[in-house]
């Protein structure tokens, strides 16, 4: 009788910690550690199922409060979402039962991902936020090239250089993080564009 009502308990606390924010993640009100949250949870966990609801909880809050940065940066995150490996692990679910955005399909979801990404730039150009910017535009070439579209693309990368420039005018002590190897955004960009083709 003692083992039964154990067992009876665990699945309770469980079913609990399942019913508020997900297994394993901490309840806040607060978008940006919501999104914080959701882009850990995709891209290292590989569990894209409660990152997508944390992200869309993200965007309702940054819109009800009329923060336009917020809104660029929960936009971003879900174009991060849509092109992340993650997804591909949980394709089966996915062509099943679909996304919380239900104007997307599992086929068509970096098509989605380019979409979020321009959302985000509008904002990005309202708020002159150079910093967002660069990485939007970067993503947004990325999926440009994953899907063929070398012109697009290769306006894309140029455009993240000029916006990573003005960022660093605007923001002489920013730090700009760029993969081991490249000593600056300049020479990061130049390998993806070289790969696209956009320059020799």
């Amino acid at each position: 009788m003692r083992k039964r009502t154990a067992i009876v308990g665990f699945f309770i606390i469980y079913a609990l910690l399942q019913g508020c924010a997900g297994f394993g993640i901490v309840a806040t009100s607060d978008p940006r550690i919501k999104l914080s949250d959701a882009r850990h949870l995709f891209s290292v966990q590989t569990r894209p199922l409660p990152a997508e609801r944390l992200i869309r909880e993200a965007i309702v809050i940054c819109e009800q409060n009329s923060d336009q940065d917020c809104l660029a940066e929960a936009y971003l995150t879900y174009g991060y979402f849509f092109r992340s490996d993650s997804i591909e692990y949980w394709e089966k679910v996915y062509r099943r039962d679909g996304f919380l955005d239900r104007t997307v399909s599992f086929d068509d979801r970096f098509k989605k991902s380019i979409e979020y990404f321009e959302k985000a730039i509008l904002l990005t150009e309202k708020s002159n936020n150079y910093g967002k910017q660069t990485n939007a535009y970067l993503n947004l070439g990325a999926e440009n090239e994953r899907m063929g579209r070398k012109i697009e693309a290769c306006e894309n990368y140029a455009k993240s250089l000029v916006a990573n420039k003005k960022n660093i005018k605007a923001n002489p002590k920013a730090k700009v993080v760029v993969p081991d190897g490249y000593s600056n955004y300049a020479e990061f960009l130049a390998e993806q564009q070289k790969r696209a083709g956009c320059i020799d």
